[in-house]
């Protein structure tokens, strides 16, 4: 591949997560004294929406756990309740290697939000 179009893919791809997320890409002008106080709010803003992705997270990790925790989690120690993103790609890739198929599409649920 050219450098040009593996820099074109990188971009379609962080445009298409970027989507999935549902962000948008904003561009202001703001006086420069006010710049961080902006860069403050829109990281407000992000954390909230990834909270509802944490929720879901949250909720998929709990029923991991309920369902496979003897055959697939025994040596994880997560509190499901306080999961974050890192937590549930742990769990996900331990459900993906040790579990059956059902703990393999539980797995990828739960990797899919936490990237």
């Amino acid at each position: 591949m050219e450098r040009g179009s593996i820099a074109s893919v990188r971009v379609a791809k962080s445009r298409q997560q970027r989507k999935l997320a549902g962000l948008k890409r904003v561009e202001v002008l703001v006086p420069a004294n006010q710049a961080d106080a902006v860069r403050a709010y829109a990281a407000q803003l992000r954390e909230g929406s990834q909270s509802q992705s944490l929720v879901q997270l949250r909720r998929l990790v709990a029923s991991a756990y309920h369902r496979f925790h003897a055959m697939c989690l025994d040596n994880i120690d997560i509190d499901p309740a306080k999961a974050d993103f890192t937590d549930g790609a742990i769990v996900a890739a331990a459900l993906m290697h040790r579990g059956n198929s059902e703990a393999y599409k539980l797995g990828r649920q739960i990797s899919r939000l936490a990237k």
